[in-house]
């Protein structure tokens, strides 16, 4: 096949071309923040389980602090009757003996009931601790996710102009192609991962980086500046320069 070296030159522009629109497109598959998102998602669900049982875990205390101070209430509410009692004087001296009594068996049942009712309470602080730390990170996580998602489509726009553009060049270099070439080109680009397409670098493809045997070299150098070249290991067409 021969084609004018004119139209090698724009057959290298449009592989150029080509490699650019791939490489866009590789990058919207790629973008890094497909990745963060899952990894996000992965910590919320997470954090959502770990944010029920402590709720719950919250709740429960809750209801023990609750049982506690109407425990605690109770008790007082005793005492201040039976001081009432012993300060009014009614009674026998027996009764009001046995008052005083009581007074201080109930003064000890509330100490001990304080005392415990304060170690609920400091569960119930470390608890209700506990769930707003889960909260605020699930908060920060969704922040972040939206962050993520509005770079994603940031990232999708910059990209879909830079492949538009791209895209408005190869309009522009087509013409400059023969049918025969660009046919051949397309062929061998859709088996070559998009390279139909290379340089001949000294004795080296570019497309395959293999070096060219030197009877192979010897023969190229008498061919006609305008004879399409292949390289013989992976076939894509060689341009020289």
């Amino acid at each position: 096949m021969k084609a004018a070296v004119e139209e090698q030159s724009a057959l290298m522009e449009l592989q150029r071309i080509d490699s650019a629109i791939m490489a866009a497109n590789n990058r919207l598959k790629n973008l890094p923040e497909h990745d963060q998102i899952k990894a996000i998602q992965t910590r919320l669900a997470a954090g959502a389980a770990e944010l029920a049982v402590a709720e719950a875990e919250l709740a429960d205390v809750a209801i023990d602090l609750r049982r506690s101070e109407v425990d605690v209430e109770q008790v007082a509410d005793r005492m201040k009757k039976d001081e009432a009692r012993l300060a009014a004087g009614t009674g026998s001296p027996k009764d009001l003996e046995t008052l005083q009594h009581e007074l201080v068996t109930l003064a000890k049942r509330k100490a001990e009931l304080e005392d415990g009712e304060l170690e609920i309470m400091m569960r119930h602080d470390a608890a209700k601790e506990k769930v707003a730390t889960l909260k605020s990170d699930e908060e920060g996580l969704v922040k972040l996710e939206l962050e993520l998602n509005i770079r994603i489509e940031n990232a999708k726009t910059e990209i879909a102009q830079e492949i538009a553009l791209r895209q408005s060049e190869r309009t522009l270099v087509l013409p400059k192609i023969g049918s025969e070439l660009l046919d051949l080109y397309t062929k061998i680009a859709a088996k070559e991962g998009g390279v139909g397409a290379a340089l001949l670098v000294g004795n080296k493809c570019d497309g395959c980086h293999l070096a060219i045997n030197a009877i192979e070299v010897e023969r190229i150098k008498t061919l006609a500046s305008d004879e399409v070249l292949r390289c013989e290991e992976c076939r894509r067409i060689l341009v020289r320069i």
